[in-house]
């Protein structure tokens, strides 16, 4: 087990997910008329004889939990919305049943992630590095610490670690586990080099200890508040910039750094820049991606490169892949980037890739002929 997993899942939460594991019926209450017949008609033989809870009943499964859950909201269609569902206990009492039961698409989302319970369990997390550049230089800027599950032949990368830690309902929990593990691996890095660490705003309060576990996890590891960069995640729905400014209060006093990641224009990016003062701005792929055949990705990276004079950040090109991507970039004026092109991420700090180096050889040659 990784150092740290232990606190993320609490009694109660691994008691409710065991009994999905091991559920061999589930609670189904159809809200309505409509959708009791729908259940029904699509699983009528599969009743067990037990006393209604309510419109409540237990309905057998004959395939694992997360099969059987699709298999019900596929059946239902439109109607998937008006079914909650628990999987079953016999400790429960009619009370309990009707009471923990949820809605078909969480309860779906839950059993999906069951994944994320047996990674913590067993500690198939890892940590990759990708180096962040100065493509006029070469140098690294620093380095991306980026969290991994591996379990069952599977890697796993936080695009699906993190929407499955919600589905779990341990999402800050979680996201303090992630620090750790990132910080722990940050020994590996060269000394002094800045570490981009991913933080999700919403799991932030609104107090200036909002972050204080982040900074005593860091010092405990040797690594200052002066070499974090906190690379603010963009999600659905951001807390307000007040907010999330009076959180970052003590750590920018400390030395932190700021950078807002998966930026792609937006009214909300200007309101951000005036309240955090960001030193990086991260440009998303979604925008860099194809950049050299797409004008009007083209004009969102300018609006942003302007708007990175008025405001004094750095901006970075995330997800660049070729070096007709990186000329664009060069062109407007974006100097530092990252991507599969310059340097792949791995456990231990990677080095420019051959076609980076050749692509800074060719700059320098045609800038020594002029």
């Amino acid at each position: 087990m990784v150092k740290g997993s232990e606190g993320v899942l609490d009694g109660q939460t691994i008691g409710r997910l065991d009994r999905w594991r091991k559920a061999r019926a589930v609670f189904v209450r159809p809200d309505g008329v409509e959708a009791e017949r729908a259940v029904a008609a699509a699983f009528g033989r599969n009743w067990v004889r037990a006393p209604m809870y309510g419109r409540a009943r237990r309905l057998l499964i004959e395939r694992t939990p997360e099969h059987f859950l699709d298999e019900l909201a596929k059946t239902l269609g439109p109607l998937a919305d008006r079914v909650r569902v628990a999987p079953e206990d016999l400790r429960q009492t009619k009370w309990d049943a009707m009471s923990r039961l949820a809605p078909l698409s969480r309860a779906r989302g839950e059993v999906d992630a069951l994944w994320l319970a047996d990674e913590l369990s067993t500690g198939g997390f890892f940590v990759e590095f990708q180096p962040i550049f100065d493509i006029r230089s070469g140098e690294i800027v620093g380095y991306e610490g980026l969290l991994r599950a591996r379990g069952q032949g599977v890697t796993r990368l936080a695009a699906e670690i993190f929407p499955a830690a919600d589905a779990l309902h341990i999402a800050p929990a979680f996201e303090s586990f992630a620090w750790s593990t990132v910080l722990d691996a940050a020994s590996r890095l060269p000394e002094n080099a800045l570490l981009f660490l991913n933080v999700n705003p919403r799991l932030i309060g609104r107090s200036e200890d909002a972050l204080a576990a982040l900074g005593a996890d860091a010092e405990k590891r040797g690594v200052s508040f002066a070499r974090l960069v906190l690379d603010i995640v963009e999600i659905e729905t951001l807390p307000a910039a007040a907010e999330l400014a009076t959180a970052l209060t003590v750590p920018r006093d400390l030395g932190t750094v700021i950078a807002l990641d998966d930026v792609t224009s937006g009214y909300g990016t200007l309101q951000l820049c005036h309240a955090l003062q960001p030193e990086f701005i991260k440009v998303d792929s979604e925008v860099t991606r194809g950049i050299a055949t797409d004008p009007r990705r083209r004009a969102i990276l300018k609006f942003l490169a302007d708007l990175s004079k008025e405001f004094s950040f750095r901006l970075v090109a995330e997800g660049i892949e070729s070096a007709e991507d990186l000329d664009v970039c060069s062109a407007e004026g974006v100097h530092v980037a990252q991507g599969y092109f310059l340097a792949r991420p791995a456990a231990e700090p990677p080095k420019a890739s051959p076609e980076f180096r050749s692509w800074l050889a060719s700059r320098s040659a045609a800038s020594s002929s002029r």
